[in-house]
């Protein structure tokens, strides 16, 4: 037992494309509602042996992917131990998902199952309190009022295209749009995205957009090592409807003044740097937030990306 632990964690680790992502609102001088998110990916390269779930698609590349989850919600104001029951609740998600594909160099679709948790059982409140001690901040005081644990499940289904890589006398340009939707019980809705990349070399990988909470598993899908250090600038933009969410709909039930989420729309700007094996990307994202019943929100967040590749 304790021999294939260490071998599943080892494969986890080292395999074949991984990636490591932080977000928080901290980089942009925020400190209130998502307010962080971990995020790790592990994506298998073509194997032809894996079961086609997705038989009815003809495209001859299959792979498959793992990605863990976790994001942490807090109210504007963290200096009161009582519940505001006009801002979001605390809240803390863990977010298990299994992905399989079927794509081709333009073309990818994308079946994910996922499974996680809300509520105390995330560890939400201890690593919130660990990192503002870490900076030396003061430590949010309304833990106690948080969402209690809730099993949390869901199916995704996402459709992505790619063009071809333009040339631009040294440069190259390419974009990628995708539809996406979700249906559980923490999010049912649909997402329509597009991103329009600038690079120093022709990339192959999908420039998807991502959720607006959790893992993009399908940016890693093609990815390859560059020789020499290269560069790529990207700008996104998507649309995100809501039918469920858990965190707010949640709320209202126990007596929040809250409205249900309608839509959101944004936009997320990044910078990726490539050596080698690796890429290094920092990025910014703004949404704003739309509810039934009041006006625009605007949210930012700040992120930093790392992705490796082992052969």
């Amino acid at each position: 037992m304790k021999k294939s632990l260490i071998f599943l964690i080892f494969s986890l680790v080292y395999a074949d494309t991984a990636s490591f992502v932080l977000e928080n609102d901290a980089i942009v001088g925020q400190d209130h509602h998502y307010t962080n998110g971990m995020y790790y990916t592990w994506m298998s390269e073509n194997n032809a042996n894996f079961p086609d779930v997705l038989g009815f698609i003809d495209l001859g590349q299959k792979n498959v992917a793992f990605s863990i989850s976790h994001a942490i919600f807090t109210p504007h104001n963290k200096d009161i131990s009582s519940k505001d029951l006009n801002d979001l609740p605390y809240a803390g998600y863990l977010d298990f998902n299994f992905l399989t594909y079927k794509s081709s160099a333009n073309f990818f679709h994308e079946l994910g199952l996922n499974m996680g948790m809300v509520g105390p059982s995330t560890q939400a409140e201890t690593l919130q309190k660990s990192f503002h001690s870490l900076i030396g901040h003061d430590k949010p005081k309304g833990w106690d009022n948080q969402l209690d644990d809730e099993f949390m499940y869901g199916i995704s289904y996402n459709i992505g295209y790619k063009t071809d890589p333009i040339a631009l006398q040294d440069l190259s340009f390419d974009l990628t749009t995708n539809i996406r939707a979700d249906l559980g019980n923490f999010y049912t809705g649909a997402l329509i995205g597009a991103t329009a990349r600038l690079s120093s070399f022709p990339m192959h990988s999908f420039s998807t957009i991502g959720n607006f909470i959790g893992a993009n598993e399908s940016s890693l899908l093609n990815y390859e090592k560059v020789k020499n250090f290269n560069w790529a600038l990207s700008l996104g933009v998507f649309y995100n409807t809501f039918e469920t969410y858990y965190l707010i709909d949640e709320a209202i039930d126990q007596g929040y003044n809250l409205s249900k989420t309608d839509y959101m729309f944004g936009e997320k700007l990044a910078l990726d740097f490539f050596y080698d094996s690796f890429k290094l990307s920092f990025y910014v994202k703004a949404i704003n937030i739309d509810n039934k019943d009041s006006s625009s929100n605007n949210e930012k967040t700040g992120g930093i990306s790392f992705v490796w590749k082992w052969d």
